[in-house]
C-alpha cells in the first residue's frame, strides 16, 4: 500500500499494495467471536466525548478502532496518502471503514477539471450538515464534519488528501451497522437470485425469509427489509417429515446446540410414554422478559395444529410498546395440572422471576393455577376476550343499539375515578338495557376487580389493549394453518419471532439516531424526556403533557408540605385528586396513570405545572421505557465453526454468481469458467471422500456419555377430538398437587 506523503499508520500490519502502489483489499485475522451462550450482563456505561456519543460503551472512533485493532479485523483504515486505483476501490475502502466504527457515508459534492476528467471527490458521514427546510419529520442531519477527500490525478489514481475522523453524534453499534443505508447495497447476483425465487412461485412475503437463512442472519444480508421483506426464514426440511414428536425432539435439540441458552421442556406421562405438555423459549426470549417481563399476556385460544393441542404463548410490550414473545407452549389439555406444570416450568426457565401482572381470558382452571404458582402477581382479565364475550352473550342488544350500547360498556370498564363511580355507571347501564337479571353481566360484574380499571392494582404496562390482543391474534392466525405438524409450527413461531425482533432493531436504531420534533424543545422538563424515552414513549409523554392545558386545577388541602388539588376538564364536572409533596416534588393521581403504565398523567404535570416543577423528577422516568431498556444484557451468540463456514459459502456463492453473470457476455468466457468449476468440484468430492474415511475410522463415542435422551420411540398423546363439538376446559382440584410438594 502506497503512502504519498502520509504519517505512519498505528496499524503497521495493514501494508498490502500491488505493483502500482494501489490498494485493493487484504485478509487479516478474523474476527474474534467470544464463545459460550447465555444472558450477561454488560457492565459497560455509554460514554460522551469529543467523538461523539457511542453505543456500548466506546466514546469515539479512536476507541473503535482500538478494539478493532485488537481483534485483527479484516479492514483497510484510511490515512492521508493511501492511494486506489477507481472510485469504487476508494468507496468500498471508506465505506468498509464506516461499517466498522459506526456510521453511514454518501457521496458529496465533485470537483472536475476542464475536460470533465474528476480532480477531486468528497465522501462525508451522512450525518454531515443541517436540515434545510422545516419538516415535521425526525431529522438525522446533526452538522457532522466528518469526511474524506480523494484527488484524482489524470491517470485516475485516487490519493486520499484529507480525512477528519471525530463525529458528534451516535455511532451505530455492530449489531445495528447493517441498518445504515450506505451498508445495504443489492448488487445484480442478489437480483438474479431474487428474480429466481420469484419465478418459481415464492410468494413476495417470503423472499426475505429465504435471503436471511441464505446469508446466515437478517445482519448479514448486504440489504435492508425495505429492498426485500423482513421475514426470518430457516430451512427446516430436514425436521418436518416422518413421526412428529421424533422430528419435534430433534427440532429441539438442533435448536439448543445452535443456541445453548435455547430452554425446552417436555412433560412426559408416566403411564403410557407419550408427550403430554411441553414448552420453550430461546435465549433472546429470556434476556427479554429479564428486561420487559413486567406485565405478561398468556393466551389458550390458539388450536393450530392438527393435534387440537392448544397453542400457549407468553407475550409482553418492550421499550417501543411493540409486542415481544417470552415463550410458547404446547399442552394436552387446560386442565389446572396442565397450567401448574407450565407456569412451574416458565419460572424454572425465567430464573424465578414472577411477573408484576399476568392478563389471560376467563377460565377457572387457570385462574386457580395462577395463584398457586404466582400468589403475589395481580392476575387481570384481557379486555379482548371481554368484548368478544360480550359480543357472543349480549348479541340482541348491541343488535338493537349498535352505536350506542358498546361504546356506554367500554365508559363502565375505564372508568378510573372511584369504585363509586364505577358502581354508579354500571347500575346506569343495566337499567338503560335491561340486563338486571342477565347471567354473564352478573358473573362478570363479581369478577370486576380483574378488569376494571379502578381496581387496577399493579404495573400493566398498558398491555390491556384490546388492539394489540387483537394484532397478536391475527398474527398468529395468519402464520398457522389448521393443520400444521408440530415442528412446522415452531418454525413458524419463530419466524413471527424474529420479525417481532427485527422491528425492534428499526426502532432501536431510529430511537437514538433520530430525535422527535418537540413540542417545546427548550422546555427542561420535555427536553430531558426526549433525551430519556424511545420514540414511542416520548411521544405518549407528549401528548399527556400537552393535555394538561385543557384542565383547571384548584387547591382543595394544604397539609404541612401536601397539597391537595383537583384537577378538572373544562368540558367536565368531574375531576382527579392529585396529592403533591413540595419537598421531594413526589406526586400521585388517583388516576393511577403512573404506576400502572410508568408514565405521568395530565394532572399530574398540571400540578407540576402550578408548584414551578419544569424539571422531569428521575424517579418518574421509568428505565424500562427508556432508550437504554436493555443495556446491561445481551445475548452472546456462540458461533460454530459450521456456521461460520457457510457464512463464507454464502458469501463466495454470491460472488461467483456475479462472475458467472460476467462470462455470459462470452461463450469462451463461460466455457472457461464451467471448467474452473467442474475442476473444483471434483477436487471437493476427493477431499470429502478422504475426510470420510477419516471420521469412519475414529471410535464411536461411549453410549454412556450421552445425556438427556429419551429411549425408544414416543409419540403425542392425542386428545379425544369430538367433530363439530365444543372443546371445553378440564378443571381439577390442587389438593393432590399441594400434596406432593
Amino acid at each position: 500500500m502506497t503512502d504519498h506523503g502520509g504519517t505512519a499508520n498505528d496499524l503497521s500490519r495493514i501494508n498490502l499494495a500491488d505493483e502500482n502502489g494501489c490498494a485493493h483489499a487484504m485478509n487479516l485475522q478474523a474476527p474474534h467471536v467470544m464463545s459460550g451462550g447465555g444472558v450477561r450482563e454488560d457492565t459497560t456505561t455509554a460514554m460522551i466525548g469529543e467523538g461523539g456519543q457511542q453505543d456500548d460503551g466506546v466514546a469515539d472512533v479512536e476507541q473503535r478502532m482500538q478494539a478493532i485493532d485488537k481483534v485483527g479485523q479484516t479492514l483497510i483504515v484510511p490515512k492521508v496518502g493511501l492511494a486506489f486505483d477507481s472510485e469504487d476501490n476508494a468507496y468500498d475502502m471508506y465505506n468498509a471503514y464506516a461499517a466498522k466504527v459506526g456510521f453511514s457515508v454518501r457521496k458529496s459534492h465533485t470537483k472536475r477539471r476542464g475536460d470533465k476528467s474528476i480532480s477531486q471527490k468528497y465522501i462525508v458521514c451522512s450525518n454531515e450538515g443541517h436540515r434545510e427546510t422545516q419538516s415535521s419529520k425526525d431529522t438525522t442531519r446533526t452538522g457532522c464534519e466528518a469526511r474524506i477527500q480523494f484527488s484524482v490525478n489524470k491517470d485516475g489514481i485516487w490519493t486520499v488528501q484529507k480525512l477528519i475522523t471525530e463525529h458528534n453524534h451516535y455511532l451505530a453499534s455492530p449489531n445495528k451497522v447493517h441498518k445504515m443505508r450506505s451498508q445495504r447495497r443489492v448488487i445484480e447476483a442478489d437480483r438474479h437470485l431474487i428474480g429466481q425465487i420469484r419465478e418459481a412461485g415464492m410468494k413476495p412475503s417470503q423472499v426475505y425469509d429465504f435471503m436471511v437463512a441464505f446469508y446466515g442472519g437478517p445482519d448479514k444480508v448486504p440489504f435492508s427489509k425495505m429492498d426485500c421483506n423482513n421475514e426470518i426464514g430457516h430451512e427446516r426440511k430436514k425436521y418436518l417429515e416422518s413421526n412428529d414428536a421424533q422430528t419435534l425432539l430433534e427440532y429441539l435439540k438442533n435448536k439448543q446446540r445452535e443456541d445453548p441458552t435455547f430452554f425446552y421442556a417436555i412433560q412426559i406421562d408416566q403411564v403410557d410414554g407419550q408427550i403430554a405438555n411441553f414448552f420453550w423459549a430461546d435465549g433472546q426470549s429470556i434476556m427479554d422478559y429479564a428486561c420487559f417481563g413486567d406485565a405478561v399476556s398468556f393466551d389458550t385460544t390458539f388450536q393450530t395444529n392438527k393435534f387440537e393441542m392448544p397453542f400457549a404463548p407468553f407475550v409482553g410490550t418492550n421499550h417501543h410498546k411493540q409486542t415481544v414473545i417470552f415463550g410458547a407452549a404446547l399442552i394436552f389439555n387446560e386442565s389446572i395440572n396442565s397450567f401448574v406444570w407450565l407456569f412451574e416450568t416458565f419460572l424454572t426457565a425465567m430464573s424465578g422471576k414472577h411477573p408484576s401482572t399476568i392478563f389471560t381470558d376467563q377460565d377457572k382452571a387457570m385462574d386457580g393455577a395462577i395463584a398457586y404458582v404466582f400468589p403475589n402477581t395481580s392476575h387481570r382479565l384481557c379486555l379482548w376476550h371481554i368484548y368478544l364475550n360480550a359480543a357472543k352473550h349480549l348479541g340482541h342488544v348491541i343488535h338493537e343499539h349498535p352505536e350506542k350500547f358498546l361504546p356506554d360498556f367500554k365508559k363502565c370498564v375505564y372508568e378510573d375515578r372511584s369504585e363509586f363511580y364505577f358502581n354508579k355507571k354500571w347500575f346506569e347501564l343495566l337499567d338503560q338495557y335491561n340486563l338486571e337479571d342477565n347471567e354473564w353481566m352478573k358473573k362478570l360484574y363479581e369478577l370486576r376487580e380483574k378488569w376494571a380499571a379502578v381496581y387496577r392494582d399493579s404495573f400493566t404496562a398498558d398491555m390491556n389493549s384490546t388492539q394489540r390482543s387483537e394484532g397478536m391474534n391475527n398474527v398468529f392466525k395468519q402464520r398457522f394453518r389448521r393443520r400444521l405438524g408440530l415442528s412446522e409450527l415452531l418454525v413458524e413461531c419463530e419466524k413471527v419471532s424474529g420479525s417481532l425482533r427485527e422491528n425492534e432493531l428499526d426502532e432501536d436504531f431510529s430511537s437514538r439516531r433520530k430525535k422527535p420534533v418537540s413540542y417545546s424543545p427548550n422546555f427542561p422538563l420535555l427536553k430531558t424526556a426526549s433525551e430519556s424515552y424511545t420514540r414511542r414513549m416520548y411521544s405518549e409523554f407528549e401528548t399527556e403533557f400537552k393535555s394538561q392545558f385543557s384542565f383547571s386545577c384548584k387547591l382543595l388541602q394544604t397539609d404541612s408540605t401536601v397539597l391537595t388539588y383537583m384537577v378538572t376538564h373544562m368540558n367536565s364536572e368531574h375531576g382527579a385528586k392529585v396529592i403533591f409533596n413540595t419537598t421531594d416534588t413526589t406526586i400521585t393521581c388517583c388516576c393511577r396513570k403512573f404506576e400502572s403504565i410508568g408514565i405521568l398523567c395530565k394532572h399530574a404535570f398540571k400540578v407540576f405545572n402550578m408548584n414551578g416543577v419544569f424539571i422531569l423528577p428521575p424517579e418518574y422516568i421509568l428505565g424500562r421505557w427508556t432508550k437504554y431498556a436493555k443495556r446491561g444484557f445481551y445475548v452472546e451468540k456462540q458461533g460454530s465453526e459450521e456456521e461460520s463456514l457457510k457464512t463464507r459459502a454464502a458469501r463466495i456463492s454470491r460472488k461467483a454468481t456475479s462472475v458467472a453473470l460476467k462470462c455470459t457476455r462470452s461463450k469462451q468466457l463461460l466455457d472457461d469458467f464451467k471448467k474452473a468449476i467442474d475442476k473444483l468440484d471434483l477436487e471437493a468430492d476427493n477431499t470429502l471422500s478422504k475426510m470420510e474415511e477419516k471420521s469412519s475410522e475414529v471410535p464411536l463415542v461411549s453410549a454412556e456419555c450421552a445425556t438427556n435422551t429419551i429411549n425408544g420411540t414416543i409419540s403425542f398423546r392425542v386428545p379425544q377430538v369430538v367433530k363439530g363439538a365444543k372443546r371445553k376446559r378440564a378443571t381439577i382440584s390442587l389438593e393432590e398437587k399441594k400434596g406432593k410438594k
